[in-house]
């Protein structure tokens, strides 16, 4: 089955949900699915045998503030599935709003969405509705904010160095003691 064959069902079958789908010049297939559906097209697209994507390769966020303002949702997450039998993929990208930015788990689905889904929340401060164990995975319990959003304040923080050249001087090289000569 090829991706646009793929793209032409998942249209047919979801296309209330679904508001944008494409197979890139690169033969990927791209689709775009309102937050409504998401977890019904996904249950689908896993226990469907034709597509049989039994394998989550990655999840991700992406913060679009500032960068297009035509944009309905400031951020997207991406989900690439995978299907090991069938060798190909699919790329699903949800849109969330910036206003309290929630979607539903995939882990029930696909257990490998347990760190990721985690690592959404942790830096994006996206929620994953239904997810076992909806804490804090990179940054400690008590940080306050989210590092991955575009708006996450910069710090500056002084660096404690010193240049001391006479420090390891014997370590340093100079041109003259790379020069090699093959007959010595």
């Amino acid at each position: 089955m090829t991706n646009e064959e793929i793209r032409e069902q998942i249209d047919a079958i979801f296309e209330s949900a679904i508001k944008h789908s494409a197979v890139t010049e690169h033969g990927d297939l791209v689709v775009h699915v309102a937050v409504e559906q998401f977890l019904m097209l996904m249950a689908y697209l896993k226990q469907n045998r034709d597509y049989d994507f039994d394998y989550l390769s990655q999840i991700t966020g992406v913060d679009y503030l500032e960068m297009d303002p035509d944009r309905e949702f400031r951020f997207d997450v991406v989900y690439e599935l995978y299907s090991m039998s069938k060798d190909h993929h699919i790329q699903i990208h949800v849109g969330l709003p910036e206003e309290e930015p929630t979607l539903p788990s995939v882990y029930h689905l696909w257990r490998g969405a347990d760190f990721p889904e985690r690592e959404l929340y942790d830096m994006f401060g996206i929620i994953v509705m239904d997810h076992p164990n909806m804490k804090r995975l990179l940054m400690p319990e008590d940080w306050e904010g989210h590092p991955l959003l575009k708006d996450y304040p910069l710090t500056v923080e002084e660096v404690a160095f010193s240049h001391n050249p006479d420090h390891k001087s014997e370590l340093i090289k100079t041109p003259e003691d790379m020069k090699v000569d093959p007959w010595a």
